[in-house]
């Protein structure tokens, strides 16, 4: 089992400078509501038509030109011509989630500009944001899992041995075959799941060789194997003992099924192709032979249903849930006001004064007082990329995953591996606990970056990481430890500390105290849980105050302002 260490927070923006100039922006909102005749009472019909000449051609072009254009292309380079060989899951599950966004950002985002809503803030035009993403990856679903199940073409095989005689197929049907089921491997995975990985879930594969009849044997290495996998989820807060227990019995029962299985109660086969299950059952051959199992290596899973039955009503819900889609956002367009201001900029191309996306992304561009924490931003994303493109689960890796990229346990480090102190703090145990590590980094930085300064932020931050690795080897004897909380720690240790010097003005020092030691009180007494690494959070926080000190003394201990 292992244990993620993650900064679970609230996004705070800094309130200076919210209120410059709010007089004569609160002129100029109202003199645009109605100069440019934006009150929906007055003349509504004609208003929602030309929010509708706006937004609505863009949508539909955006909207079935990423779904048809990304089908089109996995058609041609994954499954026609086979030129791109990536794991199922991306295509048809994180594809479809991360995608939308870009045709969204590139083009629908400026065309909900001209939307207006009371307080006229970007929530509103957010929402409608939020809706062609819901309509894309809706439609994306159902577009990707047709386009798997449409296309796998179904071969008649006599015996198992026929399978390398015929064209490379998703599904088989075999006539005469056999198992030797005296020859079963198993392997179990691991992983976490839900917004705070409240979950563990286990998922058992077991393979045995598929044969030509009962009269074969089994004299090399078998090719064929016959895959079958059993799941469940438990909770990750109970103790370790309890998931043992809870393992055991799951693992218990699906042995007590497996000698029951009705091996040849199927209508055809799947061949499992490039994905998390294959690479699973692969770990499980390879437990049963002692040796690497490789790409000619060939899974079969049974399918019951009858193949003519495998795409359902995928088609039409492709266009089921384009229109359920369109009607909320038909619908939802009746109630924004609208800015012929805005209609003239999008036109004239001139760009918004504020534009908080285009804010977000220059926080990844090393400058200013965000120099080192931009770095350290963008080294934690790029290896997170890295993994994932690599074949690891973005979700929540397993442990020897993240052993193998480097995250931190006593037994390895200590014995010599010592560079995982470092390493294990740009590793995360996926895209959730990297968003959480990420609104803490940023919110921390605000306050000790400028005050610092570049080098010696660097310094306190890689200082109170290592800290926290050591602390956490010290305190686990077996705990697999990932994460960049135990440096972010140290910078909220920091702050903690340096409101024992001159750093920040008398005046401000209670409140800011209030809010990080509320903050920190909280992820710590959340660490109490289980699943997070408190002991690199209590190593970051104590070496990151007095670390802070130091470095604020050694530079002249001068109030430099935040």
């Amino acid at each position: 089992m292992k244990a993620d260490r993650k900064t679970a927070c609230k996004r705070h923006s800094p309130a200076a400078g919210a209120t410059q100039g709010y007089g004569r922006l609160h002129a100029n909102r109202y003199m645009l509501f109605y100069d440019d005749t934006t009150n929906n009472n007055d003349r509504p019909l004609e208003i929602y038509i030309t929010k509708l000449k706006h937004i609505l051609p863009t949508f539909l072009a955006v909207t079935l030109g990423t779904v048809f254009g990304l089908g089109f292309i996995r058609w041609l380079f994954c499954l026609q011509f086979t030129i791109i060989d990536i794991k199922e899951e991306i295509l048809v599950l994180w594809l479809p989630l991360i995608f939308p966004w870009i045709p969204i950002t590139l083009w629908l985002r400026q065309r909900f500009r001209i939307l207006t809503f009371k307080g006229d803030t970007d929530k509103g035009r957010f929402f409608f944001q939020i809706i062609s993403w819901g309509v894309m990856t809706a439609m994306l679903f159902v577009s990707q899992g047709y386009l798997t199940t449409a296309t796998g073409k179904l071969q008649n095989l006599s015996t198992i041995s026929d399978i390398a005689k015929v064209e490379k197929s998703r599904y088989y049907r075999l006539k005469n075959f056999s198992v030797a089921n005296y020859f079963g491997g198993t392997h179990t995975d691991f992983r976490q799941s839900g917004k705070y990985n409240q979950y563990l879930n286990f998922d058992i594969f077991f393979v045995t060789p598929i044969l030509k009849d009962t009269s074969e044997r089994i004299n090399d290495i078998p090719k064929y194997w016959y895959g079958v996998n059993f799941k469940e989820q438990i909770s990750n807060k109970i103790s370790s003992e309890e998931k043992e227990k809870k393992y055991q019995a799951f693992y218990n029962d699906c042995i007590e099924k497996m000698n029951k299985y009705e091996f040849h109660s199927l209508d055809h086969f799947e061949r499992k192709p490039t994905s998390d299950d294959r690479q699973n059952y692969l770990k499980a051959i390879e437990a049963r032979t002692k040796q690497t199992a490789d790409d000619s290596f060939i899974v079969l899973e049974p399918i019951k249903e009858k193949y003519g039955d495998r795409n359902g009503n995928k088609f039409a819900w492709i266009f089921g849930s384009f229109g359920i889609g369109l009607g909320v956002l038909l619908f939802a367009l009746i109630w924004p006001g609208y800015s012929e201001t805005e209609k003239k900029r999008l036109l004239t191309s001139k760009k918004p004064k504020q534009d908080d996306l285009v804010d977000m992304l220059n926080y990844l561009v090393p400058k200013g007082d965000h120099f080192a924490t931009s770095i350290i931003l963008d080294l934690n994303i790029l290896v997170l990329l890295f993994m994932v493109f690599s074949g690891i689960y973005i979700i929540s890796p397993d442990g020897m995953e993240l052993l193998q990229w480097g995250a931190n346990r006593r037994l390895e480090t200590t014995g010599g591996e010592w560079w995982r102190l470092l390493t294990s703090m740009f590793l995360h145990g996926g895209i959730m606990h990297l968003c959480l590590n990420i609104s803490g980094l940023v919110i921390a930085a605000i306050f000790v970056e400028p005050l610092l300064g570049r080098k010696n932020y660097f310094t306190l931050y890689i200082l109170s990481g290592l800290c926290g690795s050591l602390a956490s080897i010290w305190w686990y004897p077996n705990t697999i430890s990932v994460g960049a909380s135990g440096a972010i720690f140290g910078l909220y240790g920091a702050i903690l500390g340096l409101l024992l010097t001159n750093a920040f003005p008398k005046g401000g020092k209670k409140g800011i105290l209030i809010k990080i030691g509320i903050y920190v009180g909280i992820n710590l007494l959340w660490g109490l849980t289980g699943g997070i690494d408190n002991a690199a959070h209590i190593g970051g926080l104590l070496s990151g105050a007095l670390i802070g000190i130091i470095l604020y003394k050694l530079d002249g201990g001068q109030k430099n302002g935040i």
